[in-house]
């Protein structure tokens, strides 16, 4: 017989986020026990199926008595906390790998307002603002292919971020994905059993 699950973390995610996934990832990575909540509808408004967290968005991490909001502070909450040797290098202070987190965010955060806009009825190629938020897609992962060597095949942080992302990208099909070196990283990367069994559906 299985013993009996009794996880102390919950993630209150969705099973498609993408910025869920890559905590989901290094979760999986750690052998972390967690309890998975979907909240549904992210368009929602109601902040008590979020876990408490204000702003409505997922991923919101409860361990115990402590609520930790945002995917990056997650995961630097769960290296502090479970993971000491910080083995997938998610404690960095290198301002490429800093900078190259914060194109993956901006364009995982531009997609979403891109799909929840359609989702909620808004046409999205009839307004200037949503051009803006496509072209910045579309620059974000320009420079992600022109830097493309920054992502290195021992499974980081910064990878899961990476796979993270495009799998979204690849689901959601908003953008031309016509960046070879991208999607040889992505390959490789998404080789472990942890990242394959988190992937979008």
């Amino acid at each position: 017989m299985w013993p009996e699950r009794n996880p102390t973390m919950m993630l209150y995610s969705t099973p498609r986020s993408h910025f869920s996934r890559k905590v989901r990832i290094l979760l999986a990575a750690l052998n972390l026990d967690v309890e998975l909540i979907d909240v549904g509808n992210v368009a929602d408004i109601s902040s008590d199926i979020f876990g408490s967290n204000p702003l409505m968005k997922v991923p919101t991490l409860v361990d115990k008595e402590c609520v930790v909001f945002e995917s990056d502070h997650i995961a630097q909450y769960l290296v502090r906390q479970y993971d000491k040797d910080d083995q997938f290098h998610v404690l960095i202070h290198d301002i490429e790998q800093l900078n190259t987190r914060t194109i993956m965010n901006g364009v995982m955060s531009a997609e979403v307002e891109l799909i929840l806009a359609a989702r909620t009825g808004i046409t999205t190629d009839a307004h200037l603002r949503f051009d803006k938020i496509r072209e910045s897609i579309i620059r974000g992962l320009e420079w992600l292919e022109y830097h493309a060597e920054i992502f290195q095949d021992k499974p980081s942080y910064l990878g899961f971020h990476l796979v993270s992302m495009w799998d979204h990208l690849t689901l959601y099909d908003l953008v031309p994905l016509n960046y070879p070196k991208l999607h040889d990283c992505v390959r490789r990367l998404s080789v472990p059993v942890y990242v394959k069994m988190s992937a979008p559906k």
